[in-house]
């Protein structure tokens, strides 16, 4: 959901908070052998699902908080209807789950394989909660007129209702995916007492 009007922040903070719980929950459950073991050596680990979702959420949040200054100060402002172009729209659907194409993860996202458990937790926490402070921050801003530069990719411009949807929509991405690792026949059974 790309928001219409300024109530929509309301309604994407509280994924924000659901998608913060669902992940602290299945960190929770996991041994420390679960959290780092990969399917194969070209997938990544439980852990580094959340460590990849932290680090382009906080590469993200850098951009959106200056745009909202931005946009505040160039008088950028209004309650809605807010009109998204149809890329971000798109670019939006292209991320939700299940995948229904593979994106080539540039270096600047991928995890580092030998991450801490609850150093990655406490990370994700953190960062999510930067970005539901920042859709707060956003309420009377025009989120379909503020726009700003993908920290990955300079030239792809998104407006910024566009940019937290993204990031929400990245966040169920690999949520899902982190799902299905869980799901797998592979997936090995926590140890007694681990």
């Amino acid at each position: 959901m790309i928001s219409g009007h300024a109530s929509d922040l309301a309604t994407m903070i509280g994924e924000s908070e659901r998608q913060r719980a669902e992940v602290a929950q299945i960190l929770a459950s996991l041994s420390t052998g679960q959290a780092h073991w990969r399917p194969s050596e070209q997938k990544w680990s439980l852990l580094g699902h959340v460590a990849h979702m932290c680090l382009v959420n906080e590469s993200y949040t850098q951009e959106i908080d200056a745009c909202i200054a931005k946009a505040r100060e160039r008088g950028r402002l209004s309650k809605g209807p807010y009109k998204h172009g149809w890329f971000g729209r798109w670019f939006t659907r292209s991320m939700e789950p299940p995948p229904k194409r593979r994106w080539v993860t540039g270096k600047a996202m991928v995890p580092d394989p030998g991450l801490d458990g609850s150093e990655v937790g406490s990370r994700f926490e953190y960062v999510q909660g930067e970005l539901d402070r920042l859709m707060g921050d956003a309420r009377g801003v025009d989120l379909g007129r503020a726009r700003f530069s993908s920290p990955f990719v300079r030239v792809l411009r998104l407006s910024l209702g566009t940019g937290f949807s993204v990031l929400l929509a990245h966040n169920r991405r690999h949520i899902w995916l982190i799902r299905e690792v869980l799901a797998g026949d592979l997936f090995p059974v926590a140890e007694e007492g681990a």
